[in-house]
């Protein structure tokens, strides 16, 4: 084929796509895609709009979904807010068990909602939050669903939701929530959850001595580590972090990361032109 016929074949396939697509174009021209739910507002303008240090109102359980929704997009100095407005409903069961609608409610389908549900949840330290937790806490884990490298995804989210659990009940810090946090501690199949119950535990007794020695009657041998974690607070330096993690690692040799290793590559050898030379092997 010489050129003149290459080029009349190129031409001639551009014609043939071209008539192909601009219909299917114009088509989505006049027919943009769409969806019957309308589009919200924008972020600039929910912003603009957005009264700091004004929770809604939570004095009836139909307030709850509002107040889910302020509490998810709220700031952090908010955050005596939305504890205070949740401390003047703690005794509110209409309040509470509408919390526990909301977590069962989007447990499958809004994991990060589900999550903050259950915290809310939990810092009412009211009766009824104490029972769900503890019923939700010891649910068996689910052992069908999608396994990416090695990891049951299912199984980790609602490990995750029970291990928010776990901390609503170390923070209601009662007799009977803190037999519970030792039963999980001691039994749960979740070291993801095992593990979020010694640290609620320890935060919630200000990470004492005493409460060191009593985990240690039900935490598992191999786990006890978890017991000496290091935790860093709020406004400490790095100096005085750098110092407690010196100490747990003095005390936990194991937990100290390989040295790294530095590979000796040689260097390939001057080809000329650089796209010559063969890339190593990594």
């Amino acid at each position: 084929m010489n050129y003149s016929s290459l080029r009349s074949a190129l031409i001639w396939n551009l014609a043939l796509l071209a008539a192909t697509l601009l219909p299917a174009c114009r088509e989505k021209l006049e027919n943009p895609p769409g969806t019957q739910t309308a589009g919200g507002p924008r972020p600039s303008e929910i912003l603009k709009g957005y009264k700091p240090h004004s929770p809604p109102p939570l004095t009836t359980g139909d307030d709850v979904p509002r107040f889910l929704d302020w509490a998810g997009a709220s700031h952090v100095d908010e955050r005596e807010d939305a504890r205070n407005a949740i401390a003047a409903a703690a005794n509110n069961t209409d309040v509470a068990q509408a919390f526990i609608k909301e977590v069962e409610r989007t447990k499958s389908l809004d994991h990060t909602r589900a999550l903050l549900g259950q915290a809310l949840l939990g810092e009412t330290r009211s009766p009824e939050a104490e029972a769900f937790s503890a019923e939700f806490a010891r649910r068996p884990l689910p052992k069908d669903g999608p396994v990416i490298e090695g990891e049951n995804i299912e199984e980790t989210r609602a490990a995750q939701l029970q291990a928010k659990a776990v901390d609503g009940l170390a923070y209601i810090n009662s007799e009977s929530s803190n037999q519970v946090l030792a039963q999980i501690i001691a039994e749960h199949p979740s070291k993801i959850v095992r593990a979020e119950a010694i640290n609620a535990y320890l935060w919630n007794h200000q990470d004492s001595d005493e409460a060191r020695r009593l985990l240690s009657q039900f935490v598992r041998k191999d786990e006890s580590i978890l017991i000496d974690r290091v935790r860093r607070e709020t406004g400490e330096s790095a100096e005085s972090f750098n110092r407690k993690l010196d100490e747990f690692l003095k005390k936990h040799p194991e937990a100290m990361p390989p040295a790294p290793e530095k590979e000796a590559r040689q260097r390939p050898a001057d080809q000329g032109r650089a796209f010559d030379v063969k890339p190593p092997d990594f």
